[in-house]
């Protein structure tokens, strides 16, 4: 058996709003094993980086409520450590690449300053002179193809391009080492060539170096090439997981077919016909399955209940009652007995 980094079972994530709660991560399960790449991929809004943010406990308690599900890093449960467990995670356990650098980057200081004193808490280098951390902020600068790291490090967040802050997040994740590395769509505002060398360095880092990664992204094409599972994550739940060749080879769930014909071709063929409808109201959400309303294949079991999650083959699990077999029938006929009665 693979040792587990990151284990979250049964978690369900709801927003504190001016209309009641918000229930945007509603009772997913998913893992990651050391040393593996793992990617999460879904439309905006369907709750990849409020369930990333949950890891790291970065969003207040005010704002977000958890009714129900653990998250265990390393076997200890994320959800009930105290202030100073929380720290040793976020300093040693788990870093993330956040997708709005001029939300992570503090506008005040220079980015020496940020990264100097990431390596200096982090309490990795405990014996390191001051301008051996100062190498080592470089080094990591250099690390992500940008050039002139002393002019770099003297400068503050505005003063670099949107690419080059992005790629400081990256370096400021990668900085000192780690069991997980969290990617939040780092090369968004990168252009192809960088995208391909940042997609190579964190391939190399996890292979080499054994740690384990787990990249959100909206790109199907960019986890083919990175990744060794794929959670398929649609309204708030895990719809489908596998490893990434089953998934390109028998993509089986509704939302996953759909997001396959949402991609362009170069061959032509005519343009994609796109996912109709709309993503779910979280405050109001459906009753059942939360892409019924945008299913071509939906039945009417599909608005009454949720679906189970079954494997179709070794590793490979759908949540969908077209997969649940004569359980589904069986509810259905039941559902319309009762209904005639």
């Amino acid at each position: 058996m693979a040792e587990k980094v990151l284990n979250i079972q049964d978690l369900s994530i709801w927003y504190k709003t001016y209309r009641g709660m918000s229930k945007v991560v509603d009772h997913i399960d998913m893992f990651v094993n050391k040393g593996e790449k793992v990617g999460l991929v879904g439309e905006s809004g369907c709750g990849k980086t409020t369930t990333m943010k949950t890891i790291l406990r970065v969003i207040d308690k005010d704002i977000i409520h958890v009714p129900n599900g653990t998250v265990e890093f390393n076997g200890k449960n994320v959800l009930k450590m105290n202030k100073d467990e929380l720290l040793e995670l976020r300093r040693k356990g788990a870093s993330m690449i956040s997708q709005s650098p001029m939300s992570a980057l503090n506008p005040v200081f220079t980015i020496g300053e940020q990264l100097f004193d990431i390596i200096k808490f982090s309490g990795q280098y405990p014996k390191a002179t001051k301008a051996e951390m100062i190498e080592v902020a470089k080094q990591a600068i250099t690390s992500v193809m940008l050039s002139d790291p002393d002019r770099i490090m003297d400068s503050y967040p505005h003063q670099l391009s949107g690419g080059m802050r992005q790629r400081i997040c990256i370096a400021s994740s990668l900085v000192t080492p780690r069991d997980l590395l969290i990617a939040d769509e780092p090369c968004t505002a990168l252009d192809v060539t960088i995208q391909d060398q940042i997609h190579r360095m964190l391939r190399e880092l996890v292979e080499e170096k054994g740690r384990s990664l787990i990249m959100i992204t909206h790109s199907l094409g960019v986890a083919r090439e990175l990744v060794d599972r794929i959670y398929i994550m649609y309204g708030g739940n895990i719809v489908e997981s596998c490893r990434t060749q089953d998934l390109f080879d028998n993509p089986s769930h509704p939302y996953t077919v759909g997001l396959m014909e949402c991609v362009p071709r170069l061959s032509g063929g005519g343009l994609s016909a796109g996912i109709y409808g709309y993503v779910p109201d979280y405050v109001n959400p459906p009753e059942g399955c939360r892409f019924c309303p945008r299913c071509k294949d939906a039945k009417e079991i599909c608005k009454k209940k949720r679906p189970p999650k079954v494997e179709i083959s070794p590793e490979h699990f759908v949540s969908c009652f077209k997969y649940a077999g004569a359980s589904a029938s069986q509810s259905e006929e039941e559902g319309g007995a009762e209904k005639h009665e």
